[in-house]
């Protein structure tokens, strides 16, 4: 039997905030898929490998082959497993510089070991010389596959849509009732509207943009209240209708998402995927989004969803508020939430992402 290895440049097993940190965790804490997981992990032992990539200095970045000697370590520890003469099953997480490394080395690995490549972004740039020593490629939808075809002259990998899939049960709404009450657990009034944003500060999740976005809201609507969680503290908010959470876990998200009426995604970037969209919608916002990379892919069930066009501009996110307002939108039957518990859940994904696998 081939040895199953996953790489990522991202400690595993982690705590911490993440996306897919926390899902690949939770994938292996259930199947003990991996034989081997290569990270800068806080936690080595036969299983989490320690690797780090290599920081480089200028000559280095001059030279040639600078993505080989920035995953020297993985490398290095790739060829210790592979003198037990087995087949590697190479997993490489969202990472094209160690990809990379290891395709250029593909042909020194035991015969029938196999490069697969996990990428979490939109369109997919391909270089023919790295790909055509890649085995598989899974995709978070379909849209970015058929970017990636679109924008690469060619493009012979195995190909997988594998999606995403929220973990964790605790991400449902609440009823009317019980928001309401949790509105004036908040000091709010149980009537108040709630917009929730969730990011990183990084400028392609657009804090910038939404902090004017919210003041142009105020200007009409001066009782929406805001919870912002997921980014550094802003110290030029300073109203006391919005509440910052700053960087939580992510079993902590429910508890702040499950207070708004309005969830406002706005994405500069040809977005991956958009895990927090998901996370958001189950537990009862209503998504205000960025029609930008898979977005639409992944909010194709949810008829509530208002899709910005040109997400630049503050205007189209205040009149789609307005919108939000003139639909109610807030008041989506329990029904419709029961039909989300398997939209875009955990288990979805592990069934895609281990058939992907083992195909």
């Amino acid at each position: 039997m081939a040895l199953n290895i996953l790489i990522s440049s991202l400690p595993l097993p982690t705590d911490k905030v993440g996306s897919w940190t926390n899902r690949i965790g939770e994938f292996q804490r259930r199947n003990h898929f991996f034989d081997h997981i290569l990270s800068p992990t806080d936690h080595p032992d036969d299983t989490y490998i320690y690797c780090q990539k290599k920081e480089l200095n200028t000559v280095q970045k001059l030279s040639g082959n600078r993505n080989e000697k920035i995953g020297v370590d993985y490398w290095k520890a790739l060829l210790k497993l592979s003198n037990r003469e087995k087949a590697l099953k190479i997993l490489v997480v969202d990472d094209r510089s160690l990809l990379e490394t290891i395709a250029i080395g593909k042909k020194e690995l035991p015969e029938g070991s196999e490069l697969y490549y996990s990428h979490h972004g939109h369109s997919l740039p391909a270089p023919p010389q790295i790909f055509n020593q890649v085995d598989k490629v899974f995709f978070l939808t379909r849209l970015g596959y058929q970017k990636t075809l679109v924008n690469n002259y060619q493009f012979t990998p195995e190909v997988f849509i594998v999606g995403n899939g929220v973990v964790g049960d605790q991400f449902k709404s609440l009823s009317s009732e019980q928001k309401a009450a949790r509105k004036q657990e908040m000091g709010w009034s149980a009537d108040d509207k709630v917009i929730t944003w969730l990011a990183n500060s990084r400028p392609v999740k657009g804090l910038h943009l939404f902090k004017k976005v919210v003041q142009s809201i105020w200007e009409k609507h001066p009782d929406v209240k805001v919870v912002s969680m997921g980014h550094e503290l802003q110290e030029d908010i300073e109203s006391e209708n919005w509440l910052q959470t700053g960087v939580i876990k992510n079993s902590d998200l429910p508890k702040y998402l499950q207070l708004g009426d309005a969830y406002f995604f706005t994405s500069l970037w040809q977005e991956g995927f958009g895990l927090s969209l998901a996370e958001a919608v189950k537990c009862g916002n209503t998504p205000i989004t960025s029609a930008s990379g898979g977005i639409p892919e992944v909010l194709a069930q949810i008829s509530e969803s208002i899709f910005i066009e040109e997400p630049n501009i503050v205007s189209e996110w205040v009149k789609a508020f307005d919108e939000f307002l003139v639909r109610n939108a807030s008041s989506r039957a329990v029904s419709s939430q029961q039909d989300l518990a398997q939209w875009h859940s955990y288990e979805n994904w592990e069934q895609k992402f281990k058939t992907a696998l083992e195909a």
